[in-house]
Protein backbone atom coordinates (compact mmCIF):
# COMPACT_ATOMS: atom_id res chain seq x y z
CA UNK A 1 0.00 0.00 0.00
CA UNK A 2 1.86 2.77 -1.26
CA UNK A 3 0.77 6.19 -0.52
CA UNK A 4 1.54 8.68 -2.96
CA UNK A 5 3.38 12.09 -0.90
CA UNK A 6 1.83 15.02 -0.96
CA UNK A 7 2.30 18.04 -3.14
CA UNK A 8 2.61 20.94 -0.91
CA UNK A 9 2.64 24.24 -1.42
CA UNK A 10 6.27 25.63 -1.14
CA UNK A 11 5.29 27.94 0.71
CA UNK A 12 4.04 25.94 3.58
CA UNK A 13 6.58 23.28 3.29
CA UNK A 14 8.20 25.30 6.77
CA UNK A 15 5.42 24.44 8.60
CA UNK A 16 4.73 20.78 7.09
CA UNK A 17 8.38 19.80 8.49
CA UNK A 18 7.51 21.64 12.05
CA UNK A 19 4.80 18.84 11.29
CA UNK A 20 7.05 16.08 10.95
CA UNK A 21 9.00 17.22 14.21
CA UNK A 22 5.69 17.05 16.00
CA UNK A 23 4.89 13.53 15.05
CA UNK A 24 8.08 12.50 16.42
CA UNK A 25 7.42 14.35 19.37
CA UNK A 26 4.16 12.18 19.62
CA UNK A 27 6.13 9.02 18.59
CA UNK A 28 8.47 9.76 21.23
CA UNK A 29 5.82 10.30 23.84
CA UNK A 30 4.10 6.35 22.94
CA UNK A 31 7.62 5.17 23.04
CA UNK A 32 8.15 6.62 26.53
CA UNK A 33 5.17 4.85 27.80
CA UNK A 34 6.09 1.50 25.81
CA UNK A 35 9.04 1.57 27.80
CA UNK A 36 8.05 2.57 31.15
CA UNK A 37 9.61 6.03 31.70
CA UNK A 38 8.27 7.68 34.22
CA UNK A 39 4.75 9.93 33.56
CA UNK A 40 6.89 12.70 35.31
CA UNK A 41 9.62 12.65 32.69
CA UNK A 42 7.17 12.41 29.60
CA UNK A 43 4.90 15.60 31.21
CA UNK A 44 8.11 17.53 31.56
CA UNK A 45 9.24 16.53 27.85
CA UNK A 46 5.79 17.34 26.63
CA UNK A 47 5.70 20.87 28.39
CA UNK A 48 9.24 21.59 27.24
CA UNK A 49 8.63 20.45 23.52
CA UNK A 50 5.13 22.82 23.43
CA UNK A 51 7.29 25.92 24.78
CA UNK A 52 10.00 25.26 22.31
CA UNK A 53 8.58 23.87 19.26
CA UNK A 54 4.46 23.52 19.08
CA UNK A 55 3.48 26.75 20.50
CA UNK A 56 5.28 29.33 18.31
CA UNK A 57 4.43 26.51 15.42
CA UNK A 58 0.66 27.41 17.17
CA UNK A 59 0.62 30.86 16.76
CA UNK A 60 2.52 30.91 13.08
CA UNK A 61 -0.55 28.84 11.88
CA UNK A 62 -2.98 31.38 13.94
CA UNK A 63 -1.65 33.95 12.69
CA UNK A 64 -0.51 33.68 8.98
CA UNK A 65 -2.85 30.52 7.73
CA UNK A 66 -6.46 30.62 9.87
CA UNK A 67 -6.44 34.24 9.92
CA UNK A 68 -6.68 33.80 5.78
CA UNK A 69 -9.60 31.85 5.99
CA UNK A 70 -13.58 33.00 7.53
CA UNK A 71 -14.08 32.26 11.14
CA UNK A 72 -16.73 30.50 10.35
CA UNK A 73 -14.62 27.58 8.14
CA UNK A 74 -15.54 24.21 9.42
CA UNK A 75 -11.66 23.19 9.28
CA UNK A 76 -10.12 26.16 10.87
CA UNK A 77 -12.39 26.06 13.65
CA UNK A 78 -11.80 22.36 14.12
CA UNK A 79 -7.98 23.33 13.79
CA UNK A 80 -8.38 25.86 16.60
CA UNK A 81 -10.49 23.86 18.98
CA UNK A 82 -7.40 21.42 18.68
CA UNK A 83 -5.17 23.95 19.22
CA UNK A 84 -7.20 25.09 22.46
CA UNK A 85 -6.98 21.33 23.78
CA UNK A 86 -3.55 20.62 23.44
CA UNK A 87 -2.94 23.51 25.19
CA UNK A 88 -5.14 22.87 27.69
CA UNK A 89 -3.27 19.71 28.17
CA UNK A 90 0.10 20.88 28.22
CA UNK A 91 -1.20 23.86 31.32
CA UNK A 92 -2.26 20.30 33.17
CA UNK A 93 1.04 18.77 32.26
CA UNK A 94 2.82 21.83 33.43
CA UNK A 95 0.34 21.97 36.92
CA UNK A 96 0.85 18.14 37.51
CA UNK A 97 3.89 16.75 36.03
CA UNK A 98 2.56 13.12 37.61
CA UNK A 99 -0.19 13.33 34.97
CA UNK A 100 -1.81 9.35 34.42
CA UNK A 101 -0.62 7.90 31.39
CA UNK A 102 -3.98 7.63 30.19
CA UNK A 103 -3.62 11.53 29.87
CA UNK A 104 -0.30 11.27 28.19
CA UNK A 105 -1.44 8.57 25.64
CA UNK A 106 -4.23 10.83 25.01
CA UNK A 107 -1.95 13.77 24.51
CA UNK A 108 0.32 11.71 21.44
CA UNK A 109 -2.98 10.81 19.84
CA UNK A 110 -4.45 14.48 19.68
CA UNK A 111 -1.57 15.99 18.07
CA UNK A 112 -0.69 12.93 15.64
CA UNK A 113 -4.62 13.37 14.99
CA UNK A 114 -4.26 17.16 14.37
CA UNK A 115 -1.30 16.97 12.24
CA UNK A 116 -2.76 14.74 10.20
CA UNK A 117 -5.81 17.22 9.94
CA UNK A 118 -3.47 19.82 8.94
CA UNK A 119 -1.51 18.30 6.56
CA UNK A 120 -4.68 15.99 4.79
CA UNK A 121 -7.41 18.39 4.69
CA UNK A 122 -6.83 21.95 6.14
CA UNK A 123 -3.37 22.90 4.28
CA UNK A 124 -5.24 21.27 0.87
CA UNK A 125 -8.41 23.46 1.67
CA UNK A 126 -6.06 26.91 2.11
CA UNK A 127 -3.86 26.27 -1.22
CA UNK A 128 -7.34 26.49 -2.49
CA UNK A 129 -9.14 29.19 -1.52
CA UNK A 130 -6.18 31.45 -0.60
CA UNK A 131 -4.73 33.70 -3.25
CA UNK A 132 -1.13 32.62 -4.74
CA UNK A 133 0.01 36.01 -4.45
CA UNK A 134 -1.45 35.78 -0.75
CA UNK A 135 0.36 32.22 -0.38
CA UNK A 136 3.81 33.74 -1.11
CA UNK A 137 3.42 36.53 1.39
CA UNK A 138 3.11 33.48 3.64
CA UNK A 139 5.60 31.97 2.53
CA UNK A 140 7.78 35.10 3.20
CA UNK A 141 6.85 35.40 6.27
CA UNK A 142 7.18 31.73 6.97
CA UNK A 143 10.88 31.64 5.58
CA UNK A 144 12.05 34.95 7.80
CA UNK A 145 10.55 33.30 11.29
CA UNK A 146 12.34 29.66 10.34
CA UNK A 147 15.49 31.56 9.79
CA UNK A 148 15.93 31.80 14.06
CA UNK A 149 14.02 28.72 15.17
CA UNK A 150 15.64 27.50 18.53
CA UNK A 151 17.87 24.34 17.98
CA UNK A 152 16.40 21.28 20.79
CA UNK A 153 18.31 20.94 23.37
CA UNK A 154 16.45 18.53 25.10
CA UNK A 155 18.98 15.75 25.90
CA UNK A 156 17.04 13.01 27.84
CA UNK A 157 16.76 10.42 25.18
CA UNK A 158 14.03 8.36 27.23
CA UNK A 159 12.77 6.91 24.29
CA UNK A 160 16.25 4.97 23.32
CA UNK A 161 15.95 1.44 24.37
CA UNK A 162 18.79 0.42 26.41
Amino acid sequence: MNTPPIKRSKNLVPLSKDHHDGLLIAWKVRQGLRLNISNTRLSNFIVNQFNTHLHPHFVEEEQLLFSKLPSSDELRIKAEDQHAAIRQMIAAFDSAPESSTEDLANFANLLDDHIRLEERQLFPHLEKVVAPDELDLIGKDLERLHATKPADEWHDQFWIKK
